[in-house]
């Protein structure tokens, strides 16, 4: 069939008419009628808080539990306990949906700041308490020729840290 003047239609289709079976999306109306029946229009939701916090509670815990990045866990910990904090007054409001998310990362955060905060207290607190010990090592290391010297530079050290 070709598309000749006399096989169009005589106006074009108005916005919202499409091809037979093609009907608006629920809660719009269709060109010149009633709305149809759907979901009644809501406000969005702003659920980016909770979330936030969710994830860097579990980064923060993943990265405290890594005992090298303590500190790094910390920080993260506290940004966690302060968005947990915004997420929950969000929820609290209506303004957002995802309270459970937003608990999880105040109690993720939470555990990782005070976990992250000891570890690095106390693993700081060991290498200033064994800076000297350290030190030495190093300068016996410097000045020793050959693998059995080496050998007893280490041995030394192993002495001197417990």
């Amino acid at each position: 069939m070709t598309d000749t003047p006399s096989d169009r239609p005589p106006y074009p289709p108005q916005p919202g008419q499409g091809p037979p079976g093609d009907y608006p999306p629920p809660g719009q109306a269709p060109a010149g009628g009633y709305p149809t029946a759907g979901y009644p229009a809501t406000r969005t939701r702003r659920n980016g808080m909770g979330t936030t916090a969710l994830v860097l509670g579990v980064v923060a815990l993943t990265l405290v539990l890594l005992l090298l990045f303590s500190p790094l866990g910390a920080f993260l910990g506290l940004l966690a306990v302060l968005f947990g904090i915004l997420g929950l007054m969000r929820a609290n409001r209506g303004e957002a949906d995802n309270r459970g998310q937003a608990v999880a990362g105040l109690v993720t955060g939470g555990i990782a700041l005070l976990v992250g905060v000891f570890l690095t207290i106390s693993i700081g607190t060991w290498f200033a308490t064994h800076v000297n010990d350290f030190n030495d090592f190093g300068r016996c290391m410097e000045d020793a020729v050959g693998s059995a010297a080496r050998e007893e530079c280490a041995n030394q050290l192993g002495r001197e840290l417990e």
